[in-house]
């Protein structure tokens, strides 16, 4: 029913929406790492606004794609943008008007929690939690503030299934006020001067169509599990703990919550820019164009300027220092369409992925074919004693033109 090759790339503004919410690729070590972050901060209480993140953003790209459809129909929906962007399977044959205790052997964050670090003790497949209750607020018409939703096993746990169940009483999850559109900033780029860029990006702009969810509802690409997420969700994962960390410890909150939140943009970095640059998409397609380390640097930045981040550029580079510019970024994006004007600069994946590259492309042996995307490669990195350090200095949010991020020794 769902068909990706309905929605057009939009190559001006470097974005993809589908039905209502911006669409991102982003990879398992992010998302586990963002994750844990956010819980290892067991001082606040983030399993509602994560549940809610998850929620809110489905519950509006539901809502859109299943106007006109019945509720077999709208189920199927549902079922098949969950498989195609990346998350496992679902069946919701069973859901009816009081609910759902789905369970599911096919889980894309239980399944890669365990790959990273091992053993979870409590389950962790939050936003299966909440794309459940969204789906089953917009097939039987209730409101998100009205839904219970609650993951009672998780195979992260060492349990054999997920379950999740789903019941129309105690909301126990966050809600949000409804978002404003997408407003670009329509300002001149500065380019990325690469004389390979085009034939670069061209080779992989179909790779919104292209990569998704197979039999088993995971993508496998790039060395790497890559999730179709709604920009919003992942998001509003950092800007709802920045909040949280500010209630807890003040002004001081940004801080501290930026340079956890940063860690999670390293591993980014480190582990998706690795194991795209180690994998066979990369061999064929890029590395043919390569000369120096500067040229590493701009066809990773050609590639990911198809998967929906806005346009990645650097006004400046080198192994000392580097300016890099994103013009209309997911990040500061989505802050304004959900939150408005910030009085800090938001950009941590984006951020911490500058720096992990510099790391990764300067400080270790990749472009002579080291294959170095293991996590004891990751701690070595970021124990490194010659270690890039990351100033964050424009905003959209903000009211900049662009992100700009200065990465230097």
């Amino acid at each position: 029913m769902f068909n990706i090759n309905d929605y057009e790339y939009d190559t001006k503004h470097n974005y993809l929406e589908i039905a209502g919410e911006a669409m991102i690729f982003h990879c398992h070590h992010y998302l586990t790492n963002l994750q844990r972050t956010i819980l290892d901060a067991e001082y606040i209480d983030s399993r509602p606004f994560i549940i809610g993140s998850a929620a809110d953003a489905i519950y509006n790209q539901l809502s859109n794609l299943c106007t006109g459809l019945d509720v077999d129909e709208s189920k199927e929906m549902a079922q098949d943008i969950y498989k195609v962007f990346g998350y496992g399977l679902i069946n919701l044959s069973s859901m009816d008007e009081n609910g759902i205790t789905l369970t599911s052997t096919k889980s894309i964050f239980s399944k890669t929690w365990q790959l990273k670090f091992g053993k979870s003790e409590k389950p962790v497949d939050y936003y299966t939690t909440g794309f459940l209750a969204a789906a089953y607020a917009v097939i039987y018409k209730k409101e998100l503030k009205d839904v219970n939703a609650v993951q009672t096993t998780c195979m992260a746990c060492d349990d054999d299934i997920n379950t999740h169940v789903i019941t129309f009483e105690n909301g126990n999850f966050s809600t949000y006020p409804k978002k404003q559109p997408t407003v670009f900033n329509e300002v001149e780029k500065v380019s990325l001067n690469w004389e390979h860029e085009e034939a670069v990006t061209n080779a992989f702009l179909g790779a919104h169509a292209t990569m998704v969810g197979n039999e088993e509802g995971f993508i496998n690409a790039f060395g790497v599990y890559l999730v179709r997420n709604q920009s919003d969700f992942v998001n509003r994962l950092q800007f709802e703990f920045i909040k949280a960390m500010t209630e807890v410890a003040g002004e001081y909150g940004v801080t501290l919550g930026g340079e956890l939140l940063l860690e999670a943009g390293h591993a980014c970095g480190f582990f998706t820019y690795g194991g795209i640059m180690t994998s066979a998409e990369w061999e064929g397609a890029v590395k043919p164009y390569l000369k120096t380390k500067e040229d590493w640097i701009k066809g990773l930045a050609a590639l990911v300027n198809t998967m929906g981040w806005g346009y990645h550029t650097a006004v400046e580079l080198s192994e000392q220092k580097a300016v890099f510019r994103n013009y209309n970024d997911f990040e500061d994006l989505s802050y304004v369409r959900m939150y408005g004007k910030s009085e800090y600069p938001i950009h941590w994946a984006n951020s911490g992925g500058f720096t992990g590259l510099m790391q990764l492309v300067y400080n270790t042996d990749i472009v002579n074919g080291e294959r170095i995307e293991t996590e004891e490669g990751f701690r070595e990195m970021r124990r490194a004693k010659v270690g890039y350090k990351t100033d964050m200095t424009k905003s959209i949010s903000c009211g900049d033109d662009y992100l700009e991020v200065i990465v230097y020794l």
